[in-house]
């Protein structure tokens, strides 16, 4: 992939772009494998969601995209949806493994 100022047309911009958004959901799904591997250690469906956490979670999400030139309050508006849905996912996959054990 070349980078930004390499490129010499919009198609090495679409491909450096197609790249980039592949990479962004391998990150996503590797996510998803530690959210679903940490509800092994959630003693029940109330711990899943963690308040504190998502409440530490968004202004580092927050600062590390103002680091990087970004619109802090649109990352944190978007780490918020991802987070949700993955405590959501997280809930259901729990509630899948407590069912199978009983």
């Amino acid at each position: 992939m070349k980078t930004p100022e390499h490129c010499t047309g919009l198609a090495d911009i679409r491909h450096a772009i197609d790249s980039l958004d592949q990479q962004i959901i391998d990150a996503l799904g590797l996510r998803m494998q530690y959210v679903k591997a940490a509800s092994a250690f959630k003693p029940d469906q109330a711990s899943i969601a963690a308040p504190e956490r998502v409440a530490a979670m968004l202004p580092l999400r927050r600062q590390w995209a103002q680091d990087v030139g970004l619109d802090g309050e649109f990352i944190e508006s978007l780490f918020n949806q991802i987070i949700h849905w993955y405590i959501a996912e997280q809930t259901a996959f729990w509630l899948q493994k407590k069912s199978k054990a009983v």
